[in-house]
């Protein structure tokens, strides 16, 4: 029969498990020969240390009881609220959380000690090993003003009782939101405030504002299912860029356009949309950088579109309505409708539940602006139609008189009429769109001509990657895209350098042969060269940030591409140096001196760089090192720093800086992928289990059919066990064919621009 259970009971489960080692549950790490205890739950590990349904919509309060020895420090998401000594344990004793799903809970255990933050409306302490404390400043002085910016925008208090933050030694992100004790990477929490650059600083203040904005975004309400993960992310994201820009306007975040780092991934036909069925882990780590990049990148662009006031006004009746319990994207867009009365839903669903973008074809005639909208596909794709709802501004000029005319483009063409008859005209005012656009060849060139007076930086940037995209599209030649990057080259702002050098860069991964590869390093170190005579070779006394930014990428230029002896020998100095006190040498080039060393270095640089990574305290010093190690040129020595990678020196989390250079250069990839195969069974063992499916990528990305051939053989016959090579596979080898087939195409024009050189 049926059988009827009333009333309350209390279920107790014993269960045991070994300490993980792939840096995901509650896994033990040894940092300097002391072990610690820390975890990592998202998205579903918390099961690996605890029996419990790992599903963000189970939101209960959780409350811990931890039994350490006594010399340890121990600490969870509450405050402690008791302990109890027996001989030489302790037993600690914490309040309840608020209702959490399992993702957030978190325990750290080790021979801590505390910086106090003070300013803030909580307790809040920065947790650290002893010897990094003297670099636990910045980030407590940083913190209040953050939390006081986020507490303003949202509109109600910090939600929890306290704000622990931990530097993990061994950690595989950034950085991870757990209520109450949020889990840093070291270098990202720990800095050095008088020897650092101020990129490391605008990454400190960036991701603590990221974790701090998921405190009310994902962990007060959080989504009801893992499909909503990518709105979390880019909704934290999005926020950090705001909270930053408005507290340190002098780092220039403003003039980051996330959207650059992943539309040429988004418009190729194996990327699944932002928002996408989730079934399996491996679903939800699919394509997770593209949720943070287009998910905030679209935000930006829907904020611009109805107005700061209505989108804030939005988000926090949203937070209001639904605290402490789930929701989903959908009445986030409710939310935002009701707060600016416009089709918000519209615009969102069009670019959240497809994948790619439009491209927008902008004809100019007298007044009249006609446009048009396709989907945006490389050249020979055949892509099915798509239409979206997109807001399209347009920047236009003649004179000094500079306008603005926007659009909500819905269907597959519309017109503007503009108040005057334009000299010129931008498609992409303040560069927030998430799109592409193409203008008539007069227009593009009008514009191309007046770009340097009458864009903004940020403007100018978009402007470059816009260019580049036409390459992929068949809508410009790769000789004129050359030209126009090399115009940008000579432009007054380090920034708009940087990326006309970076775009510069990615071409000749794609263009370059036997054939041609004097003529690249020729062209490449010229530009370089030519760029670093304006700036200097070393930094000068109160020179602007950016200029300290743009200098390391034209060092790398001239010693990887010109083999310039002089900057050569340098680097090997500044290495040198660094490797005796690292807070003598400028700390924006300092990672690049390294790696130019590595490149250029014998046997005892290796040595000399493992002695200084495995007693090194600064923890930037120490990624540095990790990611110099990638780069040692001679044959034998890059093996030696593969075999280093499998020691224990090497933890899982830092697996992918150590492998990060060895694809530089044609033979020492081969040398790295004939390692993988080999090696596969202890690789696919070390790596953490996320990371895993992203190795095909080492071997098979490029612009290579017999890379990607061996690849296809070695990794098809392990999907049985590891499906998710399966997503990993399709996708490069839609991009090796793309890639492939653009070099095909524009290798004579090309090469035809370089002759000049």
């Amino acid at each position: 029969g049926l059988l009827r259970c009333y009333g309350k009971y209390t279920l107790n489960i014993d269960f045991t498990a070994p300490y993980n080692k792939q840096s995901v549950g509650l896994y033990k790490t040894i940092d300097k020969d002391l072990p610690y205890l820390f975890t990592q739950f998202e998205m579903s590990d918390a099961r690996r240390a605890f029996p419990v349904f790992d599903e963000p919509g189970y939101k209960i309060p959780f409350q811990l009881t931890i039994t350490a020895p006594t010399t340890q420090k121990v600490y969870a998401n509450t405050p402690e609220l008791k302990t109890v000594v027996i001989g030489d344990m302790t037993t600690h004793h914490f309040d309840k959380t608020p209702p959490i799903p399992s993702y957030l809970v978190a325990l750290a255990v080790g021979p801590f000690v505390e910086t106090k933050v003070e300013g803030m409306a909580i307790e809040g302490r920065i947790i650290t090993s002893k010897e990094k404390q003297k670099l636990a400043k910045y980030a407590a002085d940083e913190m209040p003003a953050i939390l006081a910016t986020l507490e303003s925008y949202f509109g109600s208090p910090y939600p929890y009782k306290k704000l622990d933050s931990v530097g993990v030694p061994e950690f595989p992100f950034g950085a991870m939101e757990n209520s109450g004790l949020v889990t840093y990477r070291e270098d990202i929490l720990l800095i050095d405030d008088k020897n650092s650059s101020q990129n490391a600083k605008q990454t400190s203040v960036s991701v603590i504002a990221h974790e701090l904005a998921h405190q009310w975004y994902g962990n007060l309400v959080t989504m009801k299912w893992w499909n909503d993960l990518w709105l979390n992310e880019a909704f934290a994201s999005w926020m950090a860029a705001k909270v930053t820009h408005k507290l340190h306007p002098e780092f220039g975040s403003n003039l980051s356009l996330p959207q650059n780092n992943v539309m040429a991934m988004d418009a190729r036909l194996s990327t699944k949309p932002i928002r996408k069925p989730i079934k399996t882990e491996d679903d939800i780590m699919d394509g997770l950088g593209l949720a943070y990049s287009k998910g905030s990148a679209v935000l930006s662009m829907v904020e611009n579109w109805i107005g700061e006031e209505d989108f804030k006004k939005g988000i926090q009746a949203y937070i209001k309505e639904f605290a402490f319990s789930n929701a989903s994207a959908s009445d986030l867009w409710n939310a935002l409708a009701k707060a600016s009365g416009k089709d918000v839903a519209s615009v969102l669903q069009s670019f959240i539940e497809q994948s790619s973008f439009p491209l927008i074809t902008v004809k100019q005639d007298g007044t009249t602006v006609a446009l048009s909208q396709s989907r945006f596909a490389n050249k020979g794709v055949n892509a099915p139609a798509q239409l979206w709802s997109v807001p399209v501004s347009i920047k236009y000029g003649r004179g000094n008189e500079v306008k603005e005319a926007t659009i909500l483009l819905k269907s597959d063409s519309a017109k503007i009429e503009l108040d005057f008859e334009p000299e010129w005209i931008y498609p992409d005012a303040n560069a927030m769109g998430y799109y592409r656009w193409v203008l008539q060849d007069k227009q593009l060139d009008t514009l191309l001509t007046n770009a340097a007076d009458v864009l903004t930086v940020r403007e100018r940037r978009a402007f470059i990657s816009a260019s580049d995209a036409l390459l992929d599209a068949g809508l410009m030649s790769g000789g004129n895209l050359l030209k126009t990057l090399g115009q940008f080259i000579d432009d007054a702002h380090p920034r708009v350098v940087s990326m006309a050098l970076g775009y510069i860069q990615s071409q000749k991964r794609v263009f370059i042969d036997e054939s041609n590869e004097d003529v690249w390093a020729k062209f490449i170190a010229e530009k370089a060269q030519s760029t670093l005579n304006r700036y200097g070779l070393t930094a000068k006394k109160g020179e602007e940030a950016a200029i300290s930014k743009l200098r390391p990428q034209l060092i790398s230029l001239l010693a990887f591409e010109g083999k310039n002896q002089k900057v050569i020998k340098l680097a090997k100095n500044e290495a040198a140096k660094y490797i005796k006190n690292s807070a003598k040498v400028d700390p924006y080039i300092a990672g690049t001196y390294l790696e130019i060393a590595a490149f250029y270095g014998d046997e005892k640089q290796l040595t000399n760089f493992t002695q200084a990574f495995e007693t090194t305290q600064d923890p930037q010093a120490r990624t540095n090192l990790l990611i110099a190690l990638s780069y040692f040129g001679d044959k034998a020595l890059q093996l030696k720093t593969l075999d280093y990678m499998m020691t224990d020196k090497i933890t899982a989390s830092d697996m992918h800086y150590i492998m990060s250079g060895h694809t530089y250069k044609k033979a020492r990839k081969a040398q790295f992928q004939n390692w993988v195969y080999t090696n596969f069974d202890v690789l696919s063992k070390k790596l953490p289990p996320f990371s895993l499916p992203h190795l095909p990528s080492y071997t098979g990305a490029g612009c290579d059919a017999k890379d990607l051939k061996d690849t296809q053989n070695f990794f098809k016959p392990k999907l049985e066990t590891t499906p998710a090579f399966g997503r990993t596979l399709s996708k490069i080898d839609e991009s090796v064919n793309d890639c492939i087939r653009l070099k095909n195409r524009e290798i004579a024009s090309v090469n035809q621009y370089l002759k000049q050189f």
